[in-house]
């Protein structure tokens, strides 16, 4: 499915940032939940939560890696079903709002496993509060719980809901 929203859009998430909206709230909950220091940001889009968290990125719009470079922020294009990493490179991985666009979002689980030592950071929309035609599937805290599991991670506390913003967070650790 191509995304054509940076080519429609430009950086839109930086203008969405600046305008203080629901990516806003967003953005600044991710800064504030994520302490690890080497991070990998897979779908990092126009790099604006990649550029607070100190991240690497990684995503495979063209345009987004530009805009993200453009910006000064170190984004790299390449997909999650084949991330060019060691094993074990990363203390961390963030997806924010990228799971729900891969068609196989198990595989992409057990590559984003592949390249972390700790923790996964998921951030997706709850089920059944979007209607986007660029997502292939959402989930419900409990389905989102039951998939990442199953995929080797075990959840850190509970899948944090925030009804205000339509998302759904999660800290899972390697097992």
């Amino acid at each position: 499915m191509k995304f054509t929203k940076y080519h429609k859009f430009g950086a839109y998430h930086w203008k969405q940032y600046a305008d203080n909206t629901k990516y806003t709230r967003h953005a600044d909950r991710v800064k504030e939940w994520i302490k690890e220091k080497n991070i990998l940001d897979i779908g990092a889009g126009d790099g604006r939560i990649t550029s607070f968290l100190g991240a690497q990125g990684i995503d495979n719009e063209p345009e987004a890696v530009r805009l993200a470079r453009e910006k000064g922020v170190d984004v790299v294009l390449g997909d999650g079903y084949h991330l060019p990493f060691k094993d074990g490179e990363f203390e961390a991985v963030f997806m924010g709002d990228v799971l729900e666009h891969f068609e196989f979002p198990r595989e992409v689980l057990q590559e984003a496993r592949r390249v972390l030592k700790s923790y996964l950071y998921l951030a997706t929309p709850e089920k059944g509060t979007n209607n986007d035609k660029f997502h292939y599937q959402e989930w419900t805290p409990r389905e989102l719980k039951e998939l990442v599991e199953n995929e080797g991670f075990i959840l850190e506390g509970e899948i944090l809901a925030v009804p205000k913003d339509k998302r759904i967070y999660g800290k899972f650790k390697k097992v």
